[in-house]
Formats: C-alpha cells, structure tokens, sequence
C-alpha cells in the first residue's frame, strides 16, 4: 500500500498510530470516507455490510 498524504478530517485518528496511513489512503481512495466529516471512528466495530463495501470499493477500481 503506497503511503498517502494525511488528510485534516480525520480529527480522531492521530499521526502517530500505526494506522494512520492506511486510513488516509483508504478515504484519499475512496473505499470509505470515515462516520462523519471530521471523525473516522477507529475503535468501532465494522459490520459484515461495511467490509463488503470497502472490498468491492478497493477492487472495483
């Protein structure tokens, strides 16, 4: 996964977790753009519904 630019709307995941990255090039990408304008909400669970929707996202393009 190359590295993305960190993106300002993700006020809940810091730049110093070790997943950082990945969810600036996941919404950079398209495949989620996080639970509201300013917060991706790291430590909620994912339904069955939204991993399906971030792999079609992923490898529909």
């Amino acid at each position: 996964m190359p590295l993305a630019s960190p993106l300002p709307q993700n006020t809940d995941v810091a730049a110093t977790t070790i997943y950082a990255p990945a969810v600036d090039w996941a919404v950079e990408q398209g495949v989620t753009s996080g639970t509201s304008k300013t917060t991706f909400s790291p430590d909620t669970t994912c339904t069955r519904a939204q991993i399906v929707t971030f792999l079609y996202r992923a490898f529909s393009k």
